[in-house]
């Protein structure tokens, strides 16, 4: 699978997180580096009986697409991989009941990783689709194989993804040799005295990663931008259908809190008297004793957020009545504040942070397909120190913002398009409200910056931040551009 080839990237430009999870989305017209080259390898496969599963993208690593294929009657399945460092390649694989599998690739890289127990890897650079699959029918267990259907090839391939990444991330991130071994391929070799820097920042990323929730709490998230673009006044209209009231609190929430906070100390008090006093204490009073608690909990945590949203909604009310195209849309669940432009719709989303996760507040737009990928990011410390970057980023004219900020994707010439004075004035700006994330792929624009602006006292900061997004999405989705480049 491709796990091992992004983490494989993550080594080279160490100061970036790894991948640990993916989501696969559906596209229809997935938009190739080399459209001939991928035709011929779909091609392939459909001469020898694969059955196409369908093209996907995955917001975690921008500008990869993937196309699945597979044959049921053999229990095989196959990838063709399109990413800008990488370029394309192809993995074909069985998986085992015993949770084994095999895989032949021709991915550039990856060998240089070690692999999973029982999850054997042939790498065979050149190998045309028919060589692959020789090795595969001729390596391959007779039996216990699993077969994948071609409507479970993408929650199939994300759980595959996430294993292999879990086993790598329960044995501390990579070794110093898989490092040594990465640095060496790429042409960029360590002495000891970098590697020796480089490991304890390596797996303080990992360890820091292993510990952050997986599930992450985003709010408002009641209702979802569509995937495509619609117009707006058709849009709004839709989203509007089913309008709620604002939520209120009709007694003062402090009393509340307190009255809570003090029944859940109170409980926990009288558990500890209770198991002085009984120890041992039966299995039965345990069972009562962790439901109330349990009970009082929830309803604590319950009320707060009921009560984050009640403070929310106002301060959204207000920041959209002074946003043009923006609107608010409250559901059972949440507010959310959304966005009806001309050329592109929007929602704002925020995400409380935590000791192993960044809050953040993005911005996420669905326009017109664009030409290409950009992500751009801020660099990081090690990559200033040491001078590394990624292999796909676009070289840009010194200036400002060329050295705070690392620009990589599809096409140079659409990044040099977009990033006028004023756009890269504005990214530069976000830099004052957290670290800035800009995501372009194809039809879709996320700005985000890992600080959250949903508390009532940060209304002022959000507006400021709103405003310094939408001039980037705004240049995104300006048809010249896209001419231009097209």
């Amino acid at each position: 699978m491709a796990a091992g080839y992004f983490i494989l990237r993550f080594l080279i430009n160490f100061y970036r997180k790894p991948v640990l999870e993916i989501s696969l989305s559906p596209i229809d017209s997935p938009k190739w580096s080399d459209g001939r080259k991928v035709a011929d390898l779909a091609d392939a496969f459909l001469r020898k009986g694969f059955e196409p599963a369908g093209h996907y993208e995955s917001r975690e690593i921008p500008s990869l697409v993937l196309s699945g294929f597979v044959r049921p009657s053999e229990q095989i399945a196959a990838v063709i991989y399109d990413h800008p460092a990488g370029g394309i390649w192809v993995d074909v694989y069985v998986q085992y009941a015993d949770g084994g599998s095999l895989t032949a690739s021709n991915a550039p890289t990856g060998h240089e990783l070690a692999h999973m127990p029982q999850q054997a890897k042939i790498y065979s650079r050149e190998s045309s689709v028919e060589e692959l699959l020789e090795k595969i029918l001729s390596e391959r267990k007779q039996s216990g194989r699993i077969t994948i259907s071609k409507e479970a090839f993408a929650s199939n391939f994300e759980a595959q993804y996430h294993k292999e990444m879990k086993w790598r991330i329960d044995r501390g991130g990579p070794t110093a040799v898989e490092v040594t071994r990465v640095a060496d391929a790429m042409g960029k070799p360590l002495d000891s005295a970098k590697l020796q820097d480089a490991m304890p920042k390596i797996q303080d990323i990992w360890l820091r990663e292993k510990n952050r929730p997986r599930k992450m709490k985003r709010a408002p998230s009641g209702a979802l931008l569509p995937g495509e673009f619609q117009q707006p006044a058709a849009f709004r209209q839709r989203m509007e259908q089913k309008p709620l009231p604002v939520p209120r609190l009709n007694v003062p929430a402090l009393p509340v809190y307190v009255a809570l906070v003090s029944a859940l100390a109170y409980w926990c008090y009288y558990g500890y008297r209770y198991n002085q006093a009984h120890f041992p204490v039966s299995f039965t009073a345990l069972i009562v004793f962790f439901s109330v608690f349990l009970v009082l909990f929830v309803t604590l945590m319950s009320f707060r957020d009921y009560h984050r949203r009640v403070r929310m909604c106002p301060m959204l009310k207000r920041v959209a009545d002074s946003r043009p195209g923006a609107f608010l849309v409250i559901t059972a669940a949440s507010a959310s504040l959304f966005y009806a432009r001309e050329r592109w719709i929007g929602k704002l989303d925020f995400r409380e942070g935590g000791k192993y996760k960044n809050a953040s507040t993005r911005l996420v737009a669905t326009t017109k397909p664009s030409p290409g990928s950009l992500e751009i990011r801020r660099k990081g410390l090690l990559g200033r120190v040491f001078g590394w970057s990624a292999r796909d980023s676009i070289p840009l004219p010194e200036s400002d913002f060329s050295r705070r900020f690392t620009v990589s994707g599809t096409d140079a010439g659409f990044a040099r398009k977009l990033l006028t004075p004023a756009v890269s004035a504005a990214i530069v700006r976000l830099e004052a409200f957290g670290r800035p994330l800009v995501e372009i792929d194809r039809n879709s624009v996320g700005i985000e910056i890992e600080r959250d602006l949903s508390r009532p006292g940060r209304e002022a900061a959000l507006r400021q931040f709103l405003e310094t997004a939408e001039t980037v999405i705004e240049a995104a989705a300006q048809p010249t551009l896209k001419r231009d480049i097209l």
